[in-house]
This record gives C-alpha cells, structure tokens and sequence, in this order.
C-alpha cells in the first residue's frame, strides 16, 4: 500500500472520495457548535455574576447604615452589548437611591462592550471607590471571586489560556 492506493505490478488503482454532505449542512453544523458554546458561556456567567453578587452583600467589610451601597451592587451579562441577563439591585434597608445608582451605573458601562460576551459586576454609588480605598471590601472579594471561577467554567469547557 503506497500513499493510499494499493500497487498492483507497476500501475496503482486509484479511488476518489466524493463528499455527499453539502456546505450548507456542514455550516450549520459548525454554527450549532458555536451558539451552544456561547450558551453555556453565558449561563455560567450568569452563575458567577449571582455568586459575585452574593459574596459582595454577604461579605462586605463595611457598616452600611443606609443600605445605599449594598443595594448599588449587582451584575449583567451582555452580548454584543445587549443585555441578557442584570441583577434586580434589590434594595437593602431604605436604600433604594442605591438601587437606582447601580442600574444606572451598569447601564453606562454596557455601552463600552459592544462586542463579545461579558460580564460586568458593579458597585454604583459614588463613594464605593472610596469606601474601598479606605479598605473595606466593597467588590474586592467578588473580584478574587471572579477571577478563580471563570477561568475554572473556560477550562471546563475546553477553552485555553494564552
């Protein structure tokens, strides 16, 4: 056997492969594949943005006594920057002025991802930076958070680093 055809004395039988599947059935296929992916990509964005905004709330370093701050905090997933799943910014104590910030705030920043898939986890009141400067955890545990859980859900599915 030489090259894929069998020698018989000095000439060779060739055979031809033709495909019967169309282009058409191969791209669908292919694009199936991918829109799975993403599917998966986003659910568990979902499921680390809950547990990000369950880590924040629980575990935030600080004396609230409005309840502003820990109403801003809350996630969004978007898509090519449409929104496919936000976080209600439920309000905790009386504070729904924190509530409003954070879905502001979020909603601004969903305009700087216009493409790919992304999650984006917020604090929206204005002094949460400084809250945070002073060394009180805001976001800062969500972060870490983050930063082991996606890289462990691309892993999972088959995604390298670089």
């Amino acid at each position: 056997m030489v090259g894929g055809c069998r020698c018989v004395t000095n000439s060779c039988l060739i055979m031809s492969i033709t495909r019967l599947t169309p282009d058409s059935h191969i791209d669908n296929y292919i694009t199936n594949l991918v829109q799975r992916k993403e599917q998966v990509i986003i659910r568990n964005l979902c499921y680390v943005g809950e547990k990000c905004l369950n880590e924040a709330r629980t575990n935030g370093g600080y004396y609230d006594q409005t309840g502003n701050l820990r109403s801003s905090i809350g996630y969004v997933v978007v898509v090519d920057g449409n929104v496919i799943q936000m976080s209600s910014f439920s309000t905790v104590k009386q504070g729904k002025q924190g509530a409003s910030d954070g879905q502001e705030f979020v909603k601004q920043l969903i305009s700087k991802f216009p493409k790919g898939i992304c999650l984006i986890v917020v604090a929206g009141m204005n002094y949460a930076s400084y809250v945070s400067a002073k060394g009180y955890n805001v976001l800062d545990s969500s972060e870490l958070l983050a930063e082991k859980l996606v890289p462990q859900m691309l892993s999972k599915l088959g995604f390298r680093r670089k």
